[in-house]
């Protein structure tokens, strides 16, 4: 059977550190454990990204993404609006917050102009109403999952997408941090690609109850990097 394969470049586009979304100027707590001497190497790295991922992205950021997907594909606003409170709620750091409302705005903002479609334009423009009229954040999961509906991007696809521009950003960061080098980048990427395709592969699905994370040392250090009067990333 003939899979469409119309979304990849829209993939690619959203993936892409040109894409204004804001998402690779972010550390994720990285700085602040490295300037604690927690991570000193790639190997604290690559440990550092795969925690994350199992204890906060995917249970919380995916689920919620996974969530807000289903509920646009429905024309759901209520619900959508519902989930996007709750991850805010539950993001503890201040910058963390912020950050998510900013990149989020940023790619609904982006949405706007790249969608023609009248039909997917009306859930943009309510949305974004609730937004203007302060009855929901607007976080990033949210907005990521309004995008891969409007551009055809499977579930499965734009959740890979979500995990691998996270990934991507931390080593960003790692780098600019002088932690690792560049060819250190590419051996921590290529070593999460199996441990997040089995995530994905075997997710199932979950309602608004089953939105967990468990990061307290990271949620710490990044509250404390918000303190911080010089500090090279937001978070």
């Amino acid at each position: 059977m003939y899979m469409s394969t119309n979304h990849e470049f829209h993939l690619m586009q959203l993936s892409d550190s040109f894409f204004p979304s804001g998402m690779f100027s972010m550390s994720s707590g990285l700085e602040s454990l490295a300037n604690a001497h927690k991570i000193t190497n790639w190997n604290d790295v690559l440990n550092f990204i795969l925690e994350q991922i199992e204890f906060q992205i995917f249970p919380c950021d995916c689920t919620v993404l996974s969530l807000a997907f289903s509920g646009v594909k429905n024309n759901d606003l209520k619900t959508v609006v519902d989930i996007d409170k709750k991850y805010y709620s539950m993001k503890f750091a201040k910058e963390v917050r912020n950050s998510s409302i900013r990149s989020g705005k940023q790619l609904l903002n982006s949405l706007i102009h790249m969608i023609d479609n009248q039909d997917d334009r009306i859930f943009l423009y309510e949305f974004n109403e609730k937004i203007k009229s302060k009855e929901t954040p607007g976080t990033y999961p949210i907005t990521l999952a309004i995008c891969a509906i409007c551009l055809d991007i499977p579930i499965e696809s734009v959740t890979r997408m979500l995990l691998y521009s996270f990934s991507s950003s931390v080593v960003s960061a790692a780098i600019r941090l002088g932690l690792i080098q560049h060819l250190d980048a590419q051996k921590i990427l290529k070593l999460l690609a199996q441990p997040i395709n089995t995530l994905i592969l075997t997710n199932k699905t979950k309602n608004i109850q089953d939105i967990w994370q468990l990061t307290p040392l990271v949620e710490i250090h990044q509250m404390n990097h918000e303190r911080n009067e010089s500090r090279m990333f937001i978070t």
